[in-house]
C-alpha cells in the first residue's frame, strides 16, 4: 500500500494531510468491502487524528509510524483470511451469473437458484457441479412440457421424456385434439431435449426418476456444449411454451 508522503519534509503540509486522507478513506472502503476489521480501524484511527491535528502540524514520523502500523494489520488480516483467484472472465460470470438466462428466468421463477449456481460452480472451475444444477433447470423445462401434454406421471422428470416422444410418434389421426394443436411446438423441441440427455447420458445414469453419477470428470468444453444446450432449449421454452389450464 502506497501512501503519497514526502521523506523530505518533517511536517506534512496541506496538500500532504489531504492526499493521506482521501487514501485512508480509500483503504477504509476497501478493508470494509474485504472484512478486514482490524485494518478499517486502524483506518478510522488515522483519520480521527488527522481530524483532530487539523490545526496543529502533523509530524511526517508520527504520519509514517501510523501508515506502517496500518500496512501490518493489513498484512495480518490478509494472513488470516484464505482468498480466491479468478480470471476476469471467471468473476465476470461469477457476478453476472443469470446472464443469458433472463427470458427463462422471467417465464420459469424456479430456475433462478439453480441457473446461479450453475454458473458460479462453472466459474470455480467445479464442472460437474456446474452441470448437475443446470440438468435440473433443463429437468423443469420437461416437467412443464409434460405438464401441458398431462402425462407427468407420478415421478416427474426427465422421465416423461419418453412419453412426449410416444405422443410425437403417434399417428396424426391417433393424437387427441390437444396433441394435434401442439404437435409442431413439440417436434420441434424435442430434438433439443434428446440432444441434452444424450450429452451426458455416458456420465449419468438416470435411476428411479433421479440423476446418478457414473463419472464426474467432465472438461470445460464438455460443460459448456450442456450448458449451452440448455440455455437455447430454456429460451424456447420461455417463448414459445403455450400455457396450462
Amino acid at each position: 500500500m502506497a501512501f503519497a508522503v514526502k521523506e523530505d519534509r518533517k511536517e506534512l503540509d496541506t496538500e500532504d494531510c489531504a492526499r493521506v486522507r482521501s487514501e485512508v478513506e480509500a483503504a477504509e472502503r476497501q478493508c470494509v468491502a474485504h472484512n478486514l476489521s482490524n485494518s478499517a480501524m486502524q483506518c478510522q484511527r488515522i483519520l480521527q487524528f488527522l481530524e483532530k491535528h487539523n490545526q496543529t502540524p502533523v509530524t511526517y514520523q508520527h504520519a509514517r509510524t501510523l501508515l506502517g502500523d496500518l500496512t501490518l494489520r493489513v498484512e495480518d488480516d490478509l494472513h488470516a483470511n484464505h482468498f480466491l483467484h479468478l480470471s476476469l472472465q471467471e468473476a465476470d460470470l461469477y457476478i453476472h451469473s443469470t446472464r443469458q438466462w433472463e427470458s427463462v428466468i422471467e417465464r420459469f421463477h424456479k430456475t433462478k437458484n439453480d441457473i446461479e449456481e450453475s454458473s458460479k460452480c462453472f466459474a470455480l472451475c467445479r464442472y460437474a457441479a456446474s452441470l448437475f444444477h443446470v440438468l435440473l433447470v433443463a429437468e423443469l423445462g420437461i416437467i412443464e412440457v409434460a405438464r401441458l401434454f398431462d402425462v407427468e406421471g407420478d415421478k416427474p422428470g426427465w422421465g416423461a421424456l419418453e412419453r412426449l416422444k410416444q405422443i410425437n410418434d403417434k399417428k396424426w389421426a391417433d393424437k387427441s385434439p390437444l396433441e394435434q394443436k401442439h404437435s409442431e411446438f413439440l417436434k420441434n423441441l424435442l430434438p433439443l431435449a434428446f440432444a441434452i440427455k444424450d450429452s451426458w447420458r455416458h456420465k449419468l445414469n438416470h435411476i428411479d426418476n433421479k440423476l446418478v453419477w457414473m463419472d464426474t470428470d467432465f472438461s470445460p468444453q464438455v460443460a459448456t456444449e450442456i450448458i449451452s444446450a440448455t440455455r437455447g432449449f430454456m429460451r424456447k421454452l420461455a417463448n414459445d411454451l403455450p400455457s396450462t389450464p
